[in-house]
């Protein structure tokens, strides 16, 4: 009987530890998570926030009951020796220790919260985004402030905005980098979402870092660049760091990005210790280098491969397209593989075609705009990325995931087949019109 230990219950370790009983039913599974409960959705935190969810412990959930896997919940891992295959476990409550053996383990420690060393930073009502407790803080702190600042314009600071401005505060979000979603969307696409901003009443500022936040014990402003906003709440959204502290001192090596290095069995540099999940360096499929990928479907790929390799399979993780999905006020924004600066980055010449359209006939009520780019290399004709904002957004990039890993080329995705009907869909698909305007530039 195979004994696996994995550390974190999250979207890696969950899945994780339920491929690993799936694959093999006489394993012994155990899990070393040190949240008092079991698991939760942090991508829903600005949604909870916002309103949209009716209330923020919907987004936990109780441990799931595995048949086989023994979740201890509420106990840390302290330390790995991994001469003699144990792990030093501390009830958090009790504070007694103790060492579990296993045969094989997996490190699915994920990432927490990256707080900027802005100055004051530790000032009242300053928030970062990332656990149960910062959205109960920053929910507390709601019918008390009136102005809020959102540092960060990714998608979760995109999303957190847009939730603040919701419960009618004014809101303010900058991004250092010149345009909002700067590693997801071209600047041209991201216009688009800078409109929708707009319109519902959120300040973004743009290309100036925050370098101060100010206040007695609460912050009352923000100097952004030259300017002294003011705001009485803040909210930090500035991307995670992983959680690799254990793992480094149990002598796992990282990787060019500062995340646990595996190859693509997923296995670490040490026998038998695996590694899934936000701690975890990725690999894009299309360019072969080195990726951020600290999303939870990443996770819970990792998961899959990572637990049936712990119990003696041989998958393969292929990499990642970076697929992703984001919302503002309703607005779906949706991309995956590269983007023109991405692929210039990497050497790959791209040509690329951007149309706006309708996702319905333009005689059915309901009907709004979407705009669609997709990014070709044109030697191959092959897609290798698409942005796509409006509704259906989500589903289209499913697709166009799909299409890039299957070497799909300009021409085929032209000629795709698809369905029509007015309620739900033109008679020409959105997808097939951005393809065909690649294909007049090529």
């Amino acid at each position: 009987m195979r004994r696996v230990v994995i550390i974190g219950f999250q979207s890696a370790g969950l899945t994780a530890a339920a491929t690993a009983r799936m694959v093999d039913r006489e394993a012994k599974v155990t899990v070393i998570e040190r949240r008092v409960y079991a698991t939760y959705h942090p991508c829903g935190l600005p949604f909870a926030i916002g309103g949209d969810v009716p209330h923020i412990r919907h987004l936990v959930e109780a441990a799931p009951r595995l048949p086989g896997v023994d979740v201890h919940i509420g106990t840390e891992a302290k330390a790995i020796d991994t001469d003699a295959k144990t792990v030093e476990i501390q009830d958090r409550k009790t504070l007694r220790t103790g060492k579990m053996p296993y045969d094989s383990l997996v490190l699915a420690t994920g990432s927490l919260p990256l707080k900027p060393p802005i100055p004051g930073s530790d000032l009242g009502n300053v928030f970062t985004l990332r656990t149960m407790r910062d959205g109960e803080e920053i929910l507390a702190a709601l019918p008390r402030v009136n102005k809020a600042l959102v540092v960060g314009g990714g998608p979760i600071g995109l999303e957190a905005a847009a939730a603040l401005r919701e419960k009618g505060l004014e809101t303010t979000l900058v991004e250092m980098q010149p345009n909002v979603l700067p590693w997801m969307l071209d600047p041209d696409m991201s216009e688009a979402v800078l409109d929708q901003l707009k319109r519902v009443g959120i300040l973004t500022i743009l290309g100036k870092p925050v370098k101060e936040l100010r206040g007695e014990e609460k912050v009352s402003s923000v100097i952004v660049g030259k300017e002294d906003i003011e705001a009485d709440l803040a909210v930090l959204c500035t991307g995670v760091k992983p959680d690799v502290e254990l793992a480094v001192s149990a002598g796992v090596e990282l990787g060019t990005l500062g995340l646990i290095k595996v190859d693509d069995h997923l296995r670490t540099n040490i026998p038998d210790v695996y590694a899934a999940g936000d701690c975890v360096e990725s690999r894009c499929f299309l360019t072969k280098r080195p990726i951020l990928s600290q999303l939870a479907t990443t996770a819970i790929r990792m998961g899959k491969i990572a637990g049936a390799n712990a119990v003696g399979g041989n998958e393969v993780f292929p990499g990642v397209l970076n697929t992703i999905v984001s919302s503002a006020y309703g607005l779906e924004i949706a991309a995956t593989g590269l983007t023109t600066r991405s692929a210039r980055d990497a050497g790959i010449e791209t040509v690329a075609g951007r149309i706006r359209t309708l996702n319905k006939p333009f005689f059915f009520p309901g009907a709004e705009p979407i705009i669609v780019k997709l990014i070709v290399e044109p030697k191959e004709r092959r897609v290798i990325g698409g942005q796509i904002i409006g509704d259906g957004a989500a589903e289209r990039v499913n697709m166009l995931a799909l299409a890039i890993k299957q070497n799909v080329t300009v021409d085929e995705l032209a000629r795709i087949e698809y369905c029509y009907a007015p309620p739900m869909s033109d008679c020409i698909e959105p997808l097939v019109v951005a393809a065909e305007a690649v294909l007049r530039r090529l």
